[in-house]
This record gives C-alpha cells, structure tokens and sequence, in this order.
C-alpha cells in the first residue's frame, strides 16, 4: 500500500502535501465539480457527456478511501485518487483547480506518488484519454512509457526508480 502521509517538516507555505481524506470526510460534490470542469471535454469528444451517467460513474468508480488532496500551504488545489493493485499503484484522477495548473504543482505531485511507488517495489500506472494530447505530454515529460493504446486511452507505466 502506498503511503501518502505528509512527511515531517512541511510547514512550508509553498509546500505541496499530500492528505489522505478519511472515509466520510470526502466533500464528493466538490470533487465531481472539479472532474466535470477538469475532464468535461475529453469525455464528451470520446463519449458524449450525460451528466446522469456521469455522476452515477464518479460514485460508483471512485470511492472515499481512494481521495488524497493535494494541498498548496493550508489551501487545497486539487486532488488525486489512488488504488493498489497486484504490481502497481494506479492514479485514476489527478485534479487541479484550473488557477494552479502550469505551476509545477502536478509535476512534483506525480514525481512524489513516483517515488513513493518505487519505494514500495511499485510502478505508479495510469490512463489518459488519447484527445487529451496536453496530458500525454505532460506524462511522457516525466518518464512514463506507453503500455498500451486503444482507440480511446492511452495507459502509461512510469520508470523503474528503484
């Protein structure tokens, strides 16, 4: 199981930290807001976007334990869901309010979950829609290599680190 507790020593402001939420402390609304605003496009190229559906998904995909939020100082910014597998840890979302993307903060997020992945003799594994030509960039930048792609998504397998 991958740890996403804060290190010590991060009392920085401009510290990035990663909080788990506990079960029931998850404000999934706020969530789904964020996954509509962040990822509204891309499915609705892919697939068509039916809001009904859509919620319906995000409940039944994405469950409280899975949510860690990524914190900036005392503000939350964004937020990433994880599940363990056999091999790897998988990041199923990583979300960022739209004013503190292209700051870096994603980066140092997936470079952390990497790391930490590794640490536990884990890959960190994901998949993106293939419209979403930012996000492949974005992952190919930070050493993730194409394992497969299909006519939609693209899953991606990060370096080894160990």
């Amino acid at each position: 199981m991958l740890n996403t507790t804060p290190r010590r020593g991060s009392d920085d402001p401009s510290a990035v930290r990663l909080i788990p939420m506990s079960e029931g402390g998850v404000d999934r609304q706020a969530i789904f807001a964020l996954y509509k605003l962040s990822l509204h496009e891309y499915i609705d190229q892919t697939f068509g976007w039916d809001e009904n559906f859509q919620q319906e998904r995000f409940n039944t995909s994405y469950h409280d334990p899975e949510f860690t939020s990524i914190t900036l100082g005392s503000v939350t910014v964004g937020y990433v869901a994880l599940r363990n597998e056999v091999e790897a840890v998988h990041l199923s979302l990583l979300l960022l309010q739209p004013e503190f993307r292209n700051l870096g903060i994603g980066r140092r997020v997936v470079q952390t979950l990497m790391s930490r992945a590794a640490g536990s003799n884990l890959s960190l594994t994901l998949s993106c829609f293939l419209c979403n030509q930012g996000a492949m960039r974005f992952y190919q930048k930070l050493g993730f290599c194409v394992v497969t792609k299909d006519e939609h998504f693209v899953t991606f397998r990060s370096r080894d680190l160990r």
